[in-house]
Protein backbone atom coordinates (compact mmCIF):
# COMPACT_ATOMS: atom_id res chain seq x y z
CA UNK A 1 0.00 0.00 0.00
CA UNK A 2 1.45 3.16 -1.05
CA UNK A 3 1.43 6.30 0.82
CA UNK A 4 0.37 9.76 -0.48
CA UNK A 5 3.09 11.87 -1.32
CA UNK A 6 5.33 13.33 0.83
CA UNK A 7 5.39 16.79 1.15
CA UNK A 8 7.67 18.54 3.96
CA UNK A 9 6.15 19.61 6.89
CA UNK A 10 6.02 23.24 6.86
CA UNK A 11 6.01 25.51 11.08
CA UNK A 12 2.21 25.51 10.77
CA UNK A 13 2.46 22.17 9.79
CA UNK A 14 4.13 20.91 12.71
CA UNK A 15 3.12 22.85 15.39
CA UNK A 16 -0.74 22.17 14.62
CA UNK A 17 0.12 18.62 14.78
CA UNK A 18 2.05 18.75 18.08
CA UNK A 19 -0.99 20.93 19.54
CA UNK A 20 -2.96 17.89 17.81
CA UNK A 21 -0.80 15.50 19.71
CA UNK A 22 -1.10 17.03 23.16
CA UNK A 23 -4.28 18.00 23.21
CA UNK A 24 -5.20 14.43 22.63
CA UNK A 25 -2.75 12.96 25.06
CA UNK A 26 -3.82 15.28 27.50
CA UNK A 27 -7.54 14.24 27.24
CA UNK A 28 -6.67 10.84 27.16
CA UNK A 29 -5.93 11.28 31.23
CA UNK A 30 -9.62 12.17 31.84
CA UNK A 31 -10.76 9.00 30.29
CA UNK A 32 -11.97 6.60 33.22
CA UNK A 33 -10.43 3.48 33.51
CA UNK A 34 -12.50 1.51 35.93
CA UNK A 35 -14.56 -0.67 32.92
CA UNK A 36 -11.16 -1.66 31.98
CA UNK A 37 -9.41 -2.55 34.84
CA UNK A 38 -12.10 -4.98 35.34
CA UNK A 39 -12.33 -6.43 31.55
CA UNK A 40 -8.42 -6.68 31.96
CA UNK A 41 -8.40 -8.65 35.47
CA UNK A 42 -11.09 -10.86 33.44
CA UNK A 43 -9.25 -11.48 30.34
CA UNK A 44 -5.84 -12.51 32.06
CA UNK A 45 -7.69 -14.28 35.07
CA UNK A 46 -9.67 -16.50 32.16
CA UNK A 47 -6.35 -16.68 30.24
CA UNK A 48 -4.86 -18.26 33.05
CA UNK A 49 -7.40 -20.50 34.10
CA UNK A 50 -7.43 -21.78 30.58
CA UNK A 51 -3.72 -22.38 30.71
CA UNK A 52 -4.42 -24.42 33.51
CA UNK A 53 -3.44 -22.17 35.96
CA UNK A 54 -5.15 -21.89 39.59
CA UNK A 55 -6.49 -18.11 39.18
CA UNK A 56 -9.65 -15.79 40.44
CA UNK A 57 -9.90 -11.57 39.80
CA UNK A 58 -12.53 -9.72 42.22
CA UNK A 59 -13.51 -6.15 43.24
CA UNK A 60 -11.93 -4.81 46.44
CA UNK A 61 -12.69 -1.45 47.48
CA UNK A 62 -13.47 -0.42 43.78
CA UNK A 63 -10.15 -2.20 42.84
CA UNK A 64 -10.15 -5.17 40.21
CA UNK A 65 -7.85 -7.13 41.22
CA UNK A 66 -5.75 -10.72 39.84
CA UNK A 67 -4.78 -13.56 41.76
CA UNK A 68 -2.67 -16.26 41.22
CA UNK A 69 -1.85 -19.26 43.19
CA UNK A 70 1.33 -20.49 42.14
CA UNK A 71 3.99 -23.16 43.40
CA UNK A 72 5.75 -20.23 45.19
CA UNK A 73 2.75 -18.67 47.21
CA UNK A 74 -0.10 -17.00 45.61
CA UNK A 75 0.27 -13.96 44.16
CA UNK A 76 -2.50 -10.95 44.09
CA UNK A 77 -2.05 -7.58 41.95
CA UNK A 78 -4.41 -4.58 41.92
CA UNK A 79 -5.01 -3.55 38.22
CA UNK A 80 -5.04 0.30 38.14
CA UNK A 81 -4.99 2.64 35.33
CA UNK A 82 -1.78 2.29 34.58
CA UNK A 83 -1.92 -1.72 34.02
CA UNK A 84 -4.76 -1.12 31.36
CA UNK A 85 -2.46 0.38 28.65
CA UNK A 86 -5.32 3.12 28.08
CA UNK A 87 -2.51 6.12 27.93
CA UNK A 88 -0.10 3.79 25.29
CA UNK A 89 -3.60 3.98 23.27
CA UNK A 90 -3.82 7.78 24.10
CA UNK A 91 -0.26 8.29 22.58
CA UNK A 92 -0.87 5.94 19.54
CA UNK A 93 -4.43 7.77 19.37
CA UNK A 94 -2.11 11.06 19.31
CA UNK A 95 0.02 10.21 16.72
CA UNK A 96 -2.97 9.29 14.11
CA UNK A 97 -5.50 11.07 14.72
CA UNK A 98 -4.11 14.52 13.94
CA UNK A 99 -2.59 13.34 10.71
CA UNK A 100 -3.22 15.79 7.93
CA UNK A 101 -2.74 12.69 5.32
CA UNK A 102 -4.20 9.99 5.31
CA UNK A 103 -8.20 8.92 4.89
CA UNK A 104 -10.29 8.94 7.94
CA UNK A 105 -11.41 5.06 7.51
CA UNK A 106 -7.25 4.27 7.56
CA UNK A 107 -7.22 6.37 10.91
CA UNK A 108 -10.24 4.29 12.29
CA UNK A 109 -8.68 0.86 11.09
CA UNK A 110 -5.51 2.07 12.95
CA UNK A 111 -7.12 2.94 16.12
CA UNK A 112 -9.53 -0.39 16.18
CA UNK A 113 -6.34 -2.15 15.52
CA UNK A 114 -4.26 -0.67 18.05
CA UNK A 115 -6.73 -1.06 20.61
CA UNK A 116 -6.83 -4.65 20.24
CA UNK A 117 -3.34 -5.10 19.92
CA UNK A 118 -2.20 -3.57 22.63
CA UNK A 119 -4.86 -5.00 25.03
CA UNK A 120 -3.86 -8.83 23.82
CA UNK A 121 -0.24 -7.20 24.34
CA UNK A 122 -1.02 -5.61 28.36
CA UNK A 123 -2.59 -8.73 29.22
CA UNK A 124 -0.09 -11.44 28.15
CA UNK A 125 2.71 -9.10 29.64
CA UNK A 126 0.36 -9.19 33.04
CA UNK A 127 0.15 -12.83 33.20
CA UNK A 128 4.00 -13.37 32.38
CA UNK A 129 4.57 -10.77 35.56
CA UNK A 130 2.27 -12.67 37.72
CA UNK A 131 3.35 -16.41 36.40
CA UNK A 132 6.99 -15.52 37.05
CA UNK A 133 6.21 -14.23 40.10
CA UNK A 134 3.82 -17.26 41.40
CA UNK A 135 6.30 -20.08 39.80
CA UNK A 136 9.94 -18.77 40.97
CA UNK A 137 11.50 -21.02 37.93
CA UNK A 138 15.36 -21.40 36.50
CA UNK A 139 17.09 -19.06 35.24
CA UNK A 140 15.38 -16.48 37.22
CA UNK A 141 15.15 -18.67 40.52
CA UNK A 142 19.24 -18.57 40.55
CA UNK A 143 19.49 -14.67 40.42
CA UNK A 144 16.35 -13.43 42.63
CA UNK A 145 15.34 -15.15 46.14
CA UNK A 146 12.08 -14.93 46.81
CA UNK A 147 10.92 -12.26 43.97
CA UNK A 148 7.96 -9.64 44.49
CA UNK A 149 5.66 -8.43 41.81
CA UNK A 150 7.93 -5.99 41.41
CA UNK A 151 11.07 -7.65 40.20
CA UNK A 152 9.87 -8.73 36.96
CA UNK A 153 7.18 -6.26 36.90
CA UNK A 154 9.59 -2.77 35.48
CA UNK A 155 11.69 -5.07 33.17
CA UNK A 156 9.04 -6.90 31.04
CA UNK A 157 6.90 -3.58 31.43
CA UNK A 158 10.02 -1.19 29.97
CA UNK A 159 10.83 -4.33 27.30
CA UNK A 160 7.08 -4.44 26.49
CA UNK A 161 6.66 -0.74 26.19
CA UNK A 162 9.90 0.22 23.98
CA UNK A 163 9.40 -3.15 21.83
CA UNK A 164 5.60 -3.50 21.56
CA UNK A 165 4.93 0.03 20.91
CA UNK A 166 7.67 0.08 17.87
CA UNK A 167 6.13 -2.63 16.37
CA UNK A 168 2.65 -1.36 16.31
CA UNK A 169 3.84 1.75 14.92
CA UNK A 170 5.85 -0.08 12.30
CA UNK A 171 2.54 -2.34 11.76
CA UNK A 172 0.28 0.52 11.21
CA UNK A 173 2.35 2.20 9.14
CA UNK A 174 3.14 -1.20 6.56
CA UNK A 175 -0.49 -2.76 6.81
CA UNK A 176 -3.08 0.32 7.03
CA UNK A 177 -1.49 3.55 7.47
CA UNK A 178 1.26 4.39 5.42
CA UNK A 179 0.77 7.98 6.00
CA UNK A 180 2.28 7.71 9.61
CA UNK A 181 5.80 7.41 9.00
CA UNK A 182 5.83 9.76 6.29
CA UNK A 183 4.32 12.33 8.30
CA UNK A 184 7.03 11.45 11.25
CA UNK A 185 10.07 11.16 8.78
CA UNK A 186 8.58 14.51 7.35
CA UNK A 187 8.12 15.68 10.95
CA UNK A 188 11.27 15.36 12.40
CA UNK A 189 12.81 16.65 9.18
CA UNK A 190 11.28 19.85 9.45
CA UNK A 191 12.47 20.16 13.13
CA UNK A 192 16.19 18.89 12.33
CA UNK A 193 16.23 21.94 9.34
CA UNK A 194 14.82 24.25 12.40
CA UNK A 195 17.12 23.22 15.13
CA UNK A 196 20.09 24.05 12.56
CA UNK A 197 19.46 26.75 10.79
CA UNK A 198 18.96 28.28 15.02
CA UNK A 199 22.02 27.37 15.80
CA UNK A 200 23.78 28.88 12.59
Amino acid sequence: MAGESSNPMSARDVALYVIGYAAIAWGFTYVPSEWLEQITAVACSNALSFLGFLSEWGISGGDAFLTLIGEAGPVTVTIIRECTAINVFGVVSSLVIPLRKGRIQRKIYSLVFSGIFLFALNVSRIMLTVLLTGFNVPPFSWFFINPTVETYHYPISFLYGVIGVALLVLMINEWILPELGDSLLDLSATVGKSLKSRVK
